[in-house]
């Protein structure tokens, strides 16, 4: 059997049984309606025609004198071969007929016991047996002068009864073939068209791709939108779900919302761009990127990307500051053994006064920062990061001076490095959206498995009023708890205090050293 010839039967399979079915009690139904619709019409068909032969002058004639007569047998045939009946048979009031279709039975009592009622007067119908067999029976009660005198059975046997009904569904049955060839064609159509509806896959291969792509879009660290042309979401992963926590609630589907209802600030980004954008929410920045989504050459929607950029950041920034650090020491030993053979110099020609100008001049904080750094930051991204940090603060007019007590370990824990230098790169991002103080006075203090580091500057009634939108975004709050960390600020004075206190599991035991510089 064909791979793809599977999913054919199947459909095919459901297709006719489901048509098998319901033309079967289709079927079944109008023959039922047919039969008691024919039934229906042939009894009333014999009462009308008792009415007539009821009121026949003949009839009643006959009828008043009791007795029976040619002319009566004559017209009481000729009344059944006109409308098709098996009988038709005239009885008096003793319930004798005066006419039947076997002459020998005239004279002799109706049989079947259902006369009764029309012998009172009333006019019925009845199935029953007599000497013809089993018929259906109409009786009409004669009167003469408000004055019953007999009574006018007619009969049409169920064998002639059913030969009618059988002749009636035999158009039925025709038709009911004819609606199923059709319905087959056409079930094999359906199920061909929606075979190549399904790119010729098996339902177990439909699936399977299901769970891969639901797999791929959850497990990616993207967060991936997709959007139909009226930017209405469609289809989200579990990043994308993460990511909308910051404007809607989180028992709230995302799935019929508005990218406007996600996204701050929308204008921001154009849709119709495959190249990455950069977008920045709630102090985090992102990269974006879009892809149109196209069926038989017609766009139907979006598929939208919105990858964090910290990692990528963090990564440069911390090339950057490794690189910059690394360079600063191999500098520094050229200048080490530069120095040395200065103050050898010095000493060896007795210009002491001189010599002890020139150590004043090396040991001072800004000469030592980097010696004193890679002694007291055993962490060499911290100290990579606060080397940057102080260049780009100079670039900017502002002198960063870094206190550091005790000496700060190295860390078990890369994650912690990690999310340390992102919490003092969302201060520096704070800092710089405003007019930097001309000094900035940064402590580190680590002690029982804890840093606590404390920004103070001079700041201004604006900056304090911002405090509280900038340090209550998800991503800030998201980065403390990951550091199981806690946030306060001071302002007196025109003089601020941010402090943080967070984890940090360091390596090895402290020491009593101190730096500022």
């Amino acid at each position: 059997m064909k791979k793809g010839l599977r999913l054919w039967i199947l459909l095919a399979i459901s297709f006719i049984s489901v048509l098998l079915v319901v033309t079967t009690l289709f079927y079944l139904l109008i023959s039922y309606q047919n039969t008691r619709y024919i039934q229906k019409e042939e009894g009333n068909l014999l009462l009308r025609t008792g009415k007539l032969i009821a009121d026949d002058s003949r009839v009643l004639n006959a009828l008043e004198k009791g007795e029976s007569s040619d002319e009566l047998q004559a017209f009481s045939q000729k009344v059944t071969e006109l409308y098709q009946l098996d009988f038709t048979v005239i009885l008096n009031m003793d319930g004798t007929r005066l006419t039947h279709p076997n002459q020998q039975q005239i004279g002799k009592p109706f049989q079947g016991g259902d006369e009764a009622p029309a012998l009172e007067g009333k006019e019925h119908l009845s199935t029953s047996a007599g000497t013809l067999g089993e018929s259906l029976r109409g009786f009409v009660p004669v009167f003469y002068q408000d004055k019953q005198i007999g009574v006018v059975a007619l009969g049409i046997n169920t064998t002639s009864l059913g030969s009618l009904i059988n002749k009636s569904k035999n158009d039925y049955t025709m038709a009911l073939f004819i609606s199923l060839a059709i319905g087959l064609l056409m079930a094999f159509l359906i199920t061909y068209f929606l075979k190549l509806q399904l790119h010729n896959l098996e339902p177990k291969e439909i699936a399977r791709l299901l769970e891969e792509r639901n797999a791929m879009l959850n497990e990616t660290k993207d967060a991936v939108f997709v959007v139909d042309l009226q930017q209405k979401i469609l289809l989200t992963n579990h990043q994308a779900e993460f990511f909308a926590q910051q404007k809607v609630a989180n028992d709230e589907q995302l799935i019929g919302l508005k990218l406007n209802d996600i996204f701050e600030d929308l204008g921001q980004l154009d849709l119709s761009q495959k190249n990455e954008q950069f977008y920045q929410q709630a102090g985090q920045d992102y990269f974006f990127s879009a892809a149109p989504i196209i069926v038989k050459n017609s766009k139907i929607g979006s598929i939208l990307f919105l990858r964090n950029a910290t990692e990528t950041l963090f990564l440069a920034d911390q090339l950057s500051s490794t690189t910059n650090y690394a360079t600063a020491l191999q500098n520094q030993a050229h200048e080490f053994m530069n120095k040395l053979h200065v103050i050898y110099g010095l000493a060896e020609l007795g210009a002491y006064e001189k010599l002890n100008d020139y150590l004043k001049d090396i040991i001072q904080p800004e000469k030592e920062l980097i010696s004193r750094l890679a002694i007291l930051v055993n962490n060499p991204l911290i100290a990579g990061f606060l080397l940057n940090q102080r260049q780009k603060f100079l670039e900017e007019q502002s002198h960063l001076w870094v206190e550091i007590t005790p000496e700060i370990p190295k860390t078990d824990d890369p994650k912690v490095t990690e999310q340390l230098l992102n919490l003092y790169r969302f201060v520096e991002h704070f800092l710089f959206q405003w007019e930097l103080p001309a000094e900035i006075l940064l402590q580190i203090n680590y002690q029982d498995q804890r840093l606590q580091t404390t920004y103070s500057f001079v700041a201004s009634s604006e900056q304090v009023a911002s405090i509280e939108k900038q340090f209550s975004t998800l991503y800030f709050n998201n980065t403390l708890e990951a550091l199981n960390g806690t946030f306060d600020w001071h302002y007196q004075q025109d003089y601020l205090q941010l402090i943080f206190k967070t984890d940090y599991r360091g390596e090895i035991d402290d020491h009593h050293f101190n730096f500022r510089g």
